[in-house]
């Protein structure tokens, strides 16, 4: 069975799987997603569109930026590395 992404916009798919890992492709690409800057008024996403999108938003914050900010916290500067 198919998402709804998978479905009905396989050409988002294939756009969050290129940016998949990088917080800034990522972060970039959802807004550009979720935000519409077109000068043409867009009725926007379908509301189970809107959740999956959302889910792999969630995904994506807790497999790469909850790790990058935890292992950034753990890291003191005042350990002493022989």
């Amino acid at each position: 069975m198919l998402s709804i992404l998978e479905a009905q916009y396989p050409h988002v798919i294939q756009r969050l799987l290129k940016a998949w890992g990088s917080l800034a492709d990522f972060n970039a690409l959802y807004d550009d997603l979720y935000f519409d800057t077109r000068p043409v008024h867009r009725s926007g996403w379908p509301d189970d569109a809107h959740v999956e999108l959302q889910l792999l938003r969630k995904v994506h914050e807790l497999a790469y930026e909850t790790n990058a900010e935890v292992v950034e916290e753990e890291v003191d500067d005042a350990i002493k590395w022989v």
